[in-house]
């Protein structure tokens, strides 16, 4: 039933991003809905399910979208398992998790992207996307995460009854 709603999710996100997300945009910066997934199902559900979403996302999107194929599916899955491997030391509580986990996760992406591109001889000039996009989407990003993580923390988290010492 989980790997259901887990693709439901996949594909959701990629015909909203692709579709809707482009009318949407602030100063003409879009924000990246599938790190925000990734990082909430991640915090969530841990490194398994975090790393294979991630996958799945990114090689999506590097299928539809990217010039080269396994750039962003390869960034993803290793956002999934890097915030899953941090699922049972935080708390799914704190909704300023989330927010913090997006804005370290956006400049780490975009940075490994950069990395990745700079290698395979792409030429993006990394200062002036800094200035005028990492940073606003790193709060667009992370100012939606509270959203989502509210919205997925009613799907993912089942409530449990506690007796005597927690």
């Amino acid at each position: 039933m989980n790997i259901i709603i887990y693709i439901l999710i996949i594909v959701i996100n990629f015909i909203f991003q692709s579709t809707l997300l482009p009318y949407m945009s602030v100063f003409g910066v879009l924000p990246n809905t599938s790190i925000i997934i990734i990082v909430i199902i991640a915090l969530l559900k841990g490194r398994k399910v975090g790393s294979i979403v991630g996958l799945s996302m990114g090689l999506l999107q590097d299928i539809i979208f990217s010039p080269v194929i396994g750039v962003n599916g390869f960034i993803y899955f290793f956002i999934g398992y890097l915030v899953g491997m941090m699922e049972s030391r935080l708390s799914k509580d704190n909704i300023l998790i989330p927010f913090i986990m997006t804005a370290a996760v956006t400049i780490g992406y975009h940075l490994f992207y950069y990395l990745f591109m700079f290698f395979l001889a792409y030429n993006i000039n990394f200062s002036a996307f800094f200035k005028k996009t990492i940073l606003l989407e790193m709060v667009y990003n992370s100012l939606l995460s509270i959203l989502v993580y509210k919205w997925f923390s009613k799907i993912f988290i089942v409530p449990s009854i506690r007796f005597g010492r927690k």
